[in-house]
C-alpha cells in the first residue's frame, strides 16, 4: 500500500505541524492552533485505532522495495525509504505521514513528543562548546549550524527481571597481637544467595541508520512524558520505522542488565564480607517490550571546510557531537599543564632540601 495521511488546517486547508513549544498543532499560514486531543475528536480516524489503548507491536516485516507516494496536496510523487514513516513533500512542503508504515504490528505503542524547540539549538550548542579548552579559537565565530532535521527515532523499551540462585565466595579476616607480631586469620565462606533485580524503561534504538553509541549518549529520556502514539505528533518532523526486530536487541539488553545486576548482587550478597567473588549460578530473565519513538535533532556544524556531526535530545536539550581540536592550542595546553606540574615538583624538592630531615 502507499497510503498517506495529512493533517490539514480546518480554517484554511494548509498543512499543520506539531509545535513543541506550545504542544499544539499549528498552521503557519493563518496561525490557527488546535490541541491534538481536540483535532483527534473532530477528525476522521481512518484505521479505527483506539488512541487510549496501547498494543504491543513486535513483528519485523519483510524487506520491501522503495515505494512511491502521491502527495495529496500537489500530486507530486514522493519516494520514501522503507524505514521512513513521515516526511515532507519537496515540491509543496506539505507534511506527509505514511500510514501504511505504522499500521497493525508496525504501529508504535507510544511517542515522546518534541519539547525542545529548534530555535533553542544555537544557545544549547554554544553551552556545549564551553569549557572545551582544545577548541580552535576561531571555532566560536566561524562555525555555522547546517540544516536541522527533527527526527523521531525508533526504540524498543524493555522492562525486565533477572533472578536466580548464585554462589559467591567471601572472606572475613581478624587480627590480634601475639608478642612482637600481629597475626591475621582469614576465613573463607561460600555464600548462596537467592537474587532478584528488576529493570524498568531500558531503551535501545532500533534504527540501523543511526549509531547506537550516539543514541546511548543522548539518554536519559523521561518516560513519564510518553503519550499514546498519534500521527499528529509527527507532523512537521521526519520519523523512522524500526528495521531491527526486538529479538536482535534482546541480547544487548540482557548484557546491560547483567552487568548492572552483577555489581548489585555482589554488594548485597557480600555485606559483612570482603573480596566477594561470584563462583557459579545461572540467572533467569523475564522481558517485556514496547515500541516507542523518541525525539532527536540531527545536524552538522560546518567549520573550516569540515562537517562535524551533532545530535540533540529533543526532549531535554542534551547535546552530543564531534569537535575539532586545535593542534597549537592542545600543545600549549599540554606544555602549560606539564610546566605547572614540573614547577610544583621543583618546589617540593627545594622545600625538602631546606626543611627536610
Amino acid at each position: 500500500m502507499t497510503n498517506v495521511n495529512e493533517h490539514k488546517c480546518p480554517h484554511c486547508g494548509a498543512p499543520m505541524r506539531f509545535d513543541p513549544e506550545q504542544g499544539l498543532l499549528v498552521c503557519d499560514y493563518c496561525s490557527h492552533t488546535i490541541s491534538i486531543e481536540e483535532d483527534r475528536n473532530t477528525t476522521f480516524n481512518p484505521d479505527g485505532f483506539n488512541y487510549h489503548q496501547l498494543q504491543c507491536g513486535v513483528t519485523m516485516p519483510n524487506a520491501e522495495q522503495l515505494p512511491i507516494y502521491s502527495c495529496a496536496s500537489c500530486g507530486a510523487e514522493v519516494i520514501a525509504s522503507p524505514e521512513q514513516m513521515a516526511t515532507t513533500c519537496p515540491y509543496c512542503g506539505n507534511n506527509i505521514v505514511l500510514t501504511d508504515k505504522m499500521s497493525g504490528n508496525l504501529r508504535p505503542n507510544a511517542v515522546i513528543p518534541f519539547k525542545f524547540t529548534s530555535k533553542e539549538l544555537p544557545a544549547a550548542v554554544r553551552r556545549f562548546y564551553r569549557n572545551k579548552p582544545l577548541l580552535p579559537k576561531t571555532f566560536f565565530s566561524d562555525s555555522e549550524i547546517g540544516e536541522v532535521t527533527g527526527i523521531y527515532v525508533p526504540f524498543w523499551v524493555f522492562n525486565g527481571r533477572l533472578f536466580g540462585l548464585i554462589d559467591f565466595r567471601g572472606e572475613r579476616s581478624s587480627s590480634h597481637r601475639r608478642g612482637d607480631y600481629i597475626v591475621t586469620t582469614t576465613k573463607y565462606y561460600r555464600l548462596s544467595r537467592d537474587c532478584s533485580v528488576s529493570f524498568q524503561d531500558l531503551p535501545a534504538d532500533v534504527s540501523g541508520r543511526i549509531d547506537d553509541a550516539l543514541m546511548d549518549s543522548l539518554e536519559p529520556f523521561d518516560m513519564s512524558e510518553a503519550v499514546p502514539f498519534d500521527t499528529r505528533y509527527l507532523a512537521g518532523f521526519t520519523a523512522d520505522r524500526f528495521d531491527q526486530p526486538k529479538e536482535n536487541i534482546e541480547e544487548r539488553i540482557r548484557k546491560r542488565m547483567s552487568n548492572t545486576a552483577d555489581s548489585v548482587f555482589a554488594s548485597r550478597a557480600g555485606r559483612g564480607y570482603s573480596n566477594i567473588q561470584r563462583m557459579n549460578g545461572i540467572l533467569n530473565n523475564e522481558l517485556s517490550v514496547q515500541y516507542m519513538l523518541f525525539p532527536v535533532y540531527m545536524f552538522d556544524v560546518n567549520y573550516n571546510g569540515q562537517k562535524y556531526h551533532f545530535s540533540v535530545n529533543g526532549q531535554t536539550g542534551k547535546v552530543v557531537g564531534e569537535l575539532p581540536i586545535s593542534k597549537i592550542t592542545s600543545m600549549r595546553y599540554f606544555l602549560t599543564r606539564t610546566g605547572i606540574a614540573a614547577a610544583a615538583s621543583m618546589l617540593l624538592v627545594v622545600l625538602f632540601y631546606f626543611f627536610g630531615g
